[in-house]
């Protein structure tokens, strides 16, 4: 047998759910609450930062999230019939229009009015509140630096360098106190000499520096008696302005909650309860609603709801005519028959200047006109060369004569030929073109307009819609809007689609969305987009809510499109995401790509081809990484997540399957799915659970370095989403709503923890806050902290005085604890634990080449010992499990015997834990476990122990 070490480079590949003999090292078996940084190592999560307990939320509802900029972001819940929003950025409230009171079910006392009144005074006191709290913990520091120098105080202070030049030990010491054998002492403070009764020897710490015992020297601490640095008179100032600040902070504390009081009592009075059958959200539950934001609009789809068009209709045409007079003659007969009526005008034989009969359109005209108006039911009017005429019903009328062909003419409803239009005519004149006798689609209505609006008179003929057909889109089965209106607050409404204003059912028919149920909204080159069976509709380009064409008879590149997919399956498509060659849509099962070979998007450009078949789940929408798209799929227990990549439109797409290492992790109740192309991240949960399944990534030069995790939230899932680098989640705990962001950067130059070399980071406590309201008992001796919240049930609170890095765990009630002593001068950092749990695999000895593991597994194998290099971490436990014998846990702690700074945070920079186990590689389960306030980095392992072949060479 001999002895061996194999180092795993990283624990940077995540859960695998291989057996462990075919694990690659630097994959567990399982990985809660940590994050893997490819720069870090494995890290435990960030802590989640209380952002707000946001007001009178309902703990079910459907949520979502409203992001148009870094200052204008919010969250939003639809429940009771109505909708909430608050900001992203503190939580404050914002009132949500539902419509005119007693109208759309809004309860005939809801007031907005006064809502928004309420609204805006809850918000400034809250702000009031969180001013007046800044301005008391300042006080507090003040009095407590006050009080601290009325008198003098003793420190002991001790600092030693190994960079001192060659042959002067005597600059080893820093700080402190030299003694030579003679007796003869030297005070040195930051490598100075001092002297002075302000300065004295304190404990000796000669056996500490070998060195300098060896040079005849005894070295002490160096105490520093620091003189009184305020006045009695301060004292009392200090004091007097705390308890104003004090004062003032509990005023703004009760006018809040009466503020608050009042919002709720808004809230109730507006809540509906029951949407009358006639509007839009009626019947609408939870996973129909859909939302997307587009600018300063948010857009909500029902997708229970089936898209209608109103029962209007355009007007019939009226029974009228129009003669036109096109050719003057003399010696000619005019005739028009109406009603088998036939009226005739003779015109002059010959021109006879002696007697001068007028004979021009006008004349001929008018002659008719008279005739017809002679006529029961009939009226006419002449209009330039040509007769408008009417009748009080439907008549038939034909005109001949003339002299020759076409000198007289008339039409009805229909004209064959778009140039014999008159140049002038009654206005609102409308008239059906036909262009070709055996087509109907290149058919067009005109309507003549007059100029300056005349009855009669020159104007223009311009399209219109036929007569007799539904033109108008129902605003009520149709998308809504929720819109922020300029004094913050919001609306929503229904939208105001366009109307259909030329053309009929054939020319310009309605959208291929009406009378079906649309599954997805989406915004695409400038279009607002509608899915709806197979049907892919998006809107004029630049005109979000026009869904009819311009023309009936010339297509232009704005127009609508409405184009279906086909499959040899039912293509019913769910949702759309976007990528750089086209709109992938995505079915149950097929995607499809809606593109164009040019470079502009129109009715005449858009194909959809086929580009993939795969099942997706059709609830849970497709997410853009950045350069691919991910969707999931599900079998009966479990959830599967798909990644398609380089999408083409002459190629197939490459789709991998990034569950393909656990395919039993994620369960099939998953509903809930946020990407982040920033953080290269996936995000998956189960409204209603606490449990996060989580996947990150790195590629560099066409190669992925990946990993699977789980987070476990303090609180059941709501929703999630990101903001660039901030991953934000709404939970519910104890009947209470939070919002809690995550800042995922991981940097160390801001942070609330100062370790002795500088670097900084932040506590790893969910809920947490920073200098939560503090008061000082002097009978008691206790600072009482209270919380923003209510303490929440079975979950273990810490508080982290950032002054001096001691951790307490109190004892909390209702909503307020006590700590010893006064503190209220301090930092203090209060938020719940929550523990990083790391299960390693077995060990084998293992080789891994070219993207596949070997493992011995036939070897005889005892593990000596582990050693573990850690990055900036506090204390770590490692928990063994040995079979046959109880479980034990390791703790490494940071702090060491003579190397551990007073008045810090017990955290390491760097550091190698050394493990002993000595026991057989199958025998042993080992978790590592980060169940403190502070952060953990685990950067690399290594493992050692002693191999043997079992007599048998290894071919």
């Amino acid at each position: 047998m001999r002895t061996i070490t194999q180092r795993i480079p990283n624990l940077l590949l995540g859960v695998s759910q291989q057996p462990d003999l075919r694990k690659f090292p630097g994959q567990v078996v399982s990985a809660d609450n940590v994050f893997p940084d490819y720069a870090l190592g494995l890290l435990k999560r960030p802590g989640g930062k209380y952002v707000s307990k946001l007001a009178d939320a309902d703990t079910g509802g459907r949520w979502f999230s409203i992001i148009r900029d870094s200052n204008e972001k919010y969250v939003g819940q639809y429940a009771d019939n109505i909708f909430r929003i608050w900001s992203l950025i503190d939580g404050s409230v914002r009132k949500v229009d539902m419509g005119t009171p007693g109208t759309k079910g809004v309860p005939s006392g809801c007031n907005y009015t006064n809502f928004q009144t309420d609204v805006t005074a809850y918000n400034t006191a809250r702000d009031d509140t969180t001013a007046k709290l800044a301005t008391l913990k300042t006080k507090q520091k003040e009095f407590s630096v006050t009080q601290i120098g009325q008198t003098a105080t003793v420190v002991s202070l001790f600092t030693t360098t190994t960079a001192y030049p060659v042959g002067k030990i005597n600059d080893a010491l820093t700080t402190g106190v030299m003694q030579t054998s003679a007796g003869t002492v030297t005070f040195k403070k930051n490598g100075a000499v001092v002297t002075g009764s302000a300065f004295a020897k304190g404990r000796e710490r000669t056996d500490e520096q070998p060195l300098l015992a060896a040079e005849g020297f005894r070295i002490f601490e160096l105490k520093e008696t620091i003189a009184a640095t305020h006045t009695p008179s301060q004292l009392t100032a200090a004091q007097t302005a705390l308890t104003t600040a004090k004062t003032n902070y509990d005023n703004a504390v009760t006018a809040e909650a009466t503020a608050l009081t009042n919002y709720t009592n808004e809230v109730t009075a507006c809540t509906i309860s029951t949407i009358p059958s006639t509007e839009y959200l009626n019947g609408a539950t939870d996973s129909d609603l859909e939302f997307l934001t587009i600018n300063d609009f948010t857009f909500v789809l029902n997708k229970a709801k089936t898209v209608a068009m109103t029962s209007s209709t355009t007007s019939a045409l009226p029974n009228e005519a129009f003669i036109s007079i096109n050719v003057v003659s003399y010696n000619a007969s005019y005739k028009v028959k109406i009603n088998g009526t036939t009226i005739t005008h003779n015109t002059p034989s010959k021109v006879d200047d002696t007697n001068p009969v007028q004979n021009d359109s006008n004349s001929i005209a008018t002659a008719i006109r008279n005739a017809i108006d002679s006529l029961s039911g009939f009226s006419a009017t002449v209009v330039g060369p040509g007769i408008y005429v009417s009748g009080t019903s439907a008549f038939t009328i034909e005109a001949s004569g003339g002299g020759q062909e076409d000198a007289i003419t008339v039409f009805q409803d229909k004209i064959v030929n778009a140039s014999r239009l008159p140049a002038q005519s009654k206005n609102g004149y409308v008239v059906a073109v036909i262009n070709s006798t055996d087509l109907t689609v290149d058919d067009l209505y005109v309507k003549f307009e007059t100029t300056n609006n005349a009855n009669f008179g020159p104007g223009t003929w311009v399209e219109t819609t036929g007569p007799g057909i539904k033109f108008e889109l129902d605003a009520t089965t149709l998308p809504h809007q929720i819109v922020r209106q300029s004094d913050g607050s919001f609306k929503y409404e229904p939208v105001i689609y366009n109307d259909r204003l030329v053309g009929d059912d054939e020319t310009n028919p309605i959208p291929s969305f009406v009378g079906k149920k649309i599954s997805n909204l989406f915004f695409y080159r400038n279009r607002l987009g509608f899915l709806a069976g197979d049907s892919v509709v998006m809107s004029k380009a630049g005109d979000f809510f026009n869904f009819f064409a311009t023309s009936a008879i010339q297509a232009v590149a704005d127009d609508p499109i409405d184009i279906s997919a086909s499959s040899t399956r039912p293509a019913v498509l769910k949702y759309a995401r976007s990528s750089s060659v086209g709109l992938v849509l995505f079915g149950e099962r097929d995607q499809f790509l809606l593109s164009t070979d040019g470079d502009v998007l129109s009715p005449t450009t858009a194909k959809i081809n086929t580009l993939s078949s795969f099942e997706c789940d059709a609830e849970v929408e497709a997410e853009s990484l950045g350069t691919t798209i991910t969707f999931i799929a599900k079998t009966p227990l479990f959830t599967r997540v798909y990644e398609l990549g380089d999408i083409s439109t002459d190629r197939a797409p490459a789709m991998g399957e990034t569950t393909a290492i656990v395919p039993e992790f994620i369960p099939s109740t998953a509903d809930s799915m946020a990407t982040s192309s920033t953080q290269s991240m996936i995000s998956i949960g189960t409204v209603g659970s606490n449990k996060l399944f989580q996947y990150r990534f790195l590629t560099q030069d066409d190669k992925r370095v990946s990993s699977w995790y789980t987070w476990t939230l303090t609180g059941n899932l709501l929703d999630q989403f990101f903001d660039q680098s901030t991953f934000y989640a709404v939970v519910t705990s104890d009947n209470q709503v939070f919002l809690k962001s995550y800042d995922l950067t991981q940097s160390n130059e801001s942070g609330f923890l100062t370790l002795p070399s500088g670097e900084k980071t932040d506590v790893c406590l969910d809920n947490w806050v920073v200098n939560p309201a503090a008061s000082y008992s002097s009978s008691t001796n206790k600072t009482t902290i209270t919380l923003p919240y209510s303490h929440l049930t079975g979950k273990t609170l810490a508080a982290i005085d950032t002054n001096d890095g001691v951790v307490y765990y109190p004892t909390v009630s209702g909503a307020a604890f006590t700590i010893p002593g006064d503190i209220r001068g301090d930092d203090i950092i209060v938020g719940y634990i929550y523990t990083m749990d790391v299960e390693l695999p077995k060990f084998f000895r293992n080789e891994s080449t070219q993207g596949s593991a070997s493992s011995d597994f036939t070897n005889d194998l005892i593990i000596h010992r582990i050693k573990v290099s850690t990055g900036l971490s506090g204390p770590i436990k490692y928990r063994v499990d040995i079979d046959g014998i109880d479980t034990f846990d390791k703790t490494i702690d940071v702090a060491q015997p003579y190397s551990y700074n007073l008045n810090n945070v017990n955290l390491s920079a760097d550091a190698i834990h050394d493990v002993p186990l000595y026991q057989r590689n199958t025998n042993l389960q080992i978790n590592i476990i980060g169940d403190t306030p502070f952060p953990v980095s685990l950067l690399a392992m290594n493992w050692e122990g002693r191999v043997g072949n079992r007599f048998y060479a290894r071919a």
